[in-house]
């Protein structure tokens, strides 16, 4: 007999508690909510063949976006190539996607995860774990078609469809259709306001429109389901002081980064880069941030030479030139150098458009704006390539807007207000660099 997990995609395991257990943690990691790693080291305690379970582990490690977690999948990915005998069509998919990943080829891992949603639609870890990868290399369109591939294969009466929804909102968002975005995002979040991800697709959509007070509003309304134990609470919140920072209520946005956002040696990368991204904007927008830096920093200096993820060596950069730490700045320059001549995707990455825009983040650093604005400019269309969103990517534009300010180059500062202005409602923030750069020119 056959068992299928609580989605309906079939196990090659027979132990039905297991499968259950399973379950639990996978509906764990949709939400983003604590644990999800401990429930399944639990299960394949009791039950260490269980390969989707360890799959599902595997699967975790790999869309982690820190290189120091990639032993981990190699290890669980040494136990299920023993296993792989035993295994299914969609359990073997999930093993090629890690072949593939662990082979420096994060583009074909991308497609074998979308491979499995072919003929198994209910496969939830694959839709989440390809959505993530993704997001991670900055593949809008797949982002948007991956859960639209499988959407017609789920409905209401399914108690995971908000989930669905909110990967296809957060695609479509990032494709730029924000009307079909927004109305996705809308329904997630009604079917099931604990979806963190839909809340944060949501946010996006108002973000990206400059719609400030509806998304300021629906962040207040929600809160309480966003803004708990949640591993996406620090990115919501991060969202949130976006707003603020286009209303230039700077210190608002300040006070809340020290009651949620502080750095410690036990946060998590995706964290530091929030707190580094809200504290160079900050900085731009003339706010002193003290001594903040040093621990973000830090945390940065322990992973300068991994060359893997382009995005971590964007903020490391952002971080090493606030804190003063030219050392760093230098050894993560050249890290990135020793890397980039390579076959596999990160160091595709790296010499098209990581080394040009971290470089042009360390020449705004030591005010040299005009070679910033050169490295800056020549790059920021290829930095899609770095992954993450367009609203976390976006601060190398505004980078750009304040090198150019402050070079005094009034008409690109125009010019880069007026690509803003097309989609988005121009706002309080968009009269600070206008004033800020008439102020300079003059």
């Amino acid at each position: 007999m056959i068992l299928h997990d609580g989605f309906g995609a079939p196990v090659s395991h027979h132990n039905q508690a297991a499968v259950d257990a399973f379950t639990q943690a996978a509906v764990r990691l949709l939400e983003y909510a604590p644990a999800p790693g401990t429930m399944i080291k639990a299960v394949l305690k009791t039950d260490p063949d269980f390969i989707m379970a360890r799959c599902f582990l595997a699967g975790m490690y790999l869309i982690s976006s820190d290189k120091r977690k990639q032993a981990h999948l190699r290890a669980e990915y040494d136990v299920l190539v023993g296993l792989a005998n035993k295994a299914n069509a969609r359990e073997l998919g999930h093993i090629q996607a890690m072949t593939l990943w662990l082979s420096g080829d994060f583009y074909a891992a991308s497609q074998a995860y979308a491979d499995i949603l072919l003929h198994c639609p209910r496969d939830l870890c694959a839709l989440q774990f390809g959505h993530q990868v993704d997001f991670l290399l900055g593949q809008a369109s797949s982002c948007r078609d991956r859960p639209t591939r499988v959407m017609a294969q789920w409905s209401e009466a399914d108690p995971e469809y908000s989930f669905v929804l909110g990967m296809s909102a957060f695609g479509l968002e990032e494709c730029g259709h924000y009307p079909q975005a927004e109305a996705a995002a809308i329904k997630a979040v009604s079917l099931n306001p604990a979806d963190t991800w839909s809340v944060h697709a949501l946010a996006h959509c108002y973000e990206m429109q400059g719609k400030v007070d509806e998304g300021l509003g629906f962040m207040e309304r929600c809160e309480a389901h966003w803004g708990g134990d949640s591993y996406m609470s620090i990115h919501n919140r991060w969202h949130q002081q976006l707003y603020w920072l286009e209303q230039c209520e700077f210190d608002r946005a300040l006070a809340a980064h020290d009651e949620y956002m502080l750095v410690t040696d036990r946060s998590e990368l995706m964290d530091v880069h929030d707190s580094a991204a809200l504290l160079w904007r900050l900085n731009m927008d003339g706010v002193d941030t003290g001594d903040r830096w040093g621990i973000v920093a830090d945390q940065y200096a322990k992973v300068l030479d991994q060359a893997y993820m382009p995005f971590t060596d964007l903020h490391a950069m952002m971080a090493f030139t606030a804190a003063g730490r030219d050392a760093e700045a230098k050894a993560l320059i050249a890290a990135l150098e020793a890397n980039q001549e390579g076959s596999g995707t990160s160091s595709i990455v790296i010499r098209t458009a990581g080394l040009p825009i971290v470089r042009g983040l360390q020449a705004f650093g030591r005010g040299d704006y005009e070679k910033a604005k050169g490295l800056l400019s020549g790059a920021r269309h290829s930095a899609h390539l770095f992954g993450g969103s367009i609203a976390q990517r976006d601060v190398i534009n505004l980078t750009l807007i304040e090198a150019a300010s402050r070079s005094g180059d009034r008409a690109m500062v125009e010019g880069l207000i007026a690509e803003r202005s097309v989609l988005k409602h121009e706002t309080p923030l968009t009269d600070f660099f206008r004033n800020r750069a008439a102020a300079a020119a003059a």
